[in-house]
């Protein structure tokens, strides 16, 4: 196994005992053969998160490459907010990546575009399951779940790293439930958009390597056209995906907002449209939140 670094240097920098290098398959599929040198795989037995460790040591990576950093478990996984992320050893996918937009995309695209990565990797996981499973359909929950049949199977975490006066760096992680059993599953209290596996969902045992690695190469070509075409080239099958397209949600603006409408998918800037008395909003963010006490 070759180091990036001497061995003395990664000790005393208190990295984990135990990693490799987790090459690509020399075929994942003929697509993404031209990318296979951009991307920088690292997996790891167990690290405390993903996203954790990359927030810490991005700074050391080939800033010209695609770092993806996996794990078989994590000691303190994280979810959105101050929520935790609870998987089974080696029964999920688990990675995080990093990358820089590219230098010719100017600054103006790169600020407005890095909010929609999210949006990106939940179509790549969105695609890789629907590979694994041989067609079962699943869809994506703004802002940020993968969802099946009213579950929650998978989560994404993002946030943007500031380089050159712009949002360049992006630090995007995804949790995915793989073979994970219904026991496992039901300790996770979730009373709305219940916890799932692509297992209990589907009865099919999949080899988690193989879904991390296809999930690699969706990514990163689905990164190749955002970097060219911005979330335009998404925005149809996002919206085509979206489970919450046209129903009836209540919808937090900011603590002292939150109202009834109806959810109209994604603009072609990632903006979500809302219709509430007849018109049609775009918001930048909030959240949907389930409905008050009371509420019809």
């Amino acid at each position: 196994m070759r180091l990036r670094r001497p061995l003395a240097q990664l000790l005393k920098r208190a990295l984990p005992k135990v990693w490799s290098r987790s090459l690509m398959a020399k075929e994942p599929f003929p697509e993404f053969e031209p990318l296979v040198d951009w991307v920088d795989h690292r997996h790891f037995e167990e690290l405390d998160s993903t996203q954790s460790y990359v927030e810490r040591e991005h700074e050391s990576f080939k800033q010209e490459k695609l770092t993806v950093v996996s794990a078989d478990y994590q000691s303190a996984g994280r979810g959105t907010g101050e929520r935790a992320w609870h998987a089974t050893k080696a029964q999920s996918v688990i990675m995080t990546f990093f990358f820089r937009f590219p230098e010719h995309c100017e600054s103006d695209f790169v600020n407005s575009s890095a909010p929609n990565v999210t949006k990106v990797l939940a179509v790549a996981a969105v695609d890789t399951l629907e590979w694994a499973t041989e067609g079962q359909r699943f869809g994506i929950k703004w802002p940020n779940d993968v969802v099946c049949s009213g579950c929650k199977v998978g989560g994404i975490l993002a946030r943007a790293v500031p380089f050159n006066g712009r949002l360049e760096g992006i630090i995007v992680g995804i949790g995915i439930n793989v073979n994970t059993t219904q026991e496992e599953l039901d300790r996770i209290a979730r009373p709305v958009w219940p916890a799932a596996s692509v297992l209990s969902l589907t009865k099919r045992h999949c080899e988690v390597p193989e879904v991390r690695r296809r999930l690699v190469g969706c990514f990163a070509l689905h990164l190749q056209r955002f970097f060219a075409g911005g979330f335009a080239v998404f925005r149809d099958r996002v919206n085509s995906l979206d489970a919450l397209l046209g129903t009836k949600v209540w919808f937090r603006a900011h603590e002292s907002d939150e109202f009834e409408c109806v959810y109209e998918g994604i603009q072609e800037d990632g903006l979500i449209l809302l219709r509430r008395d007849g018109e049609v909003t775009a918001f930048p963010s909030g959240e949907i939140i389930p409905p008050p006490a009371g509420a019809k």
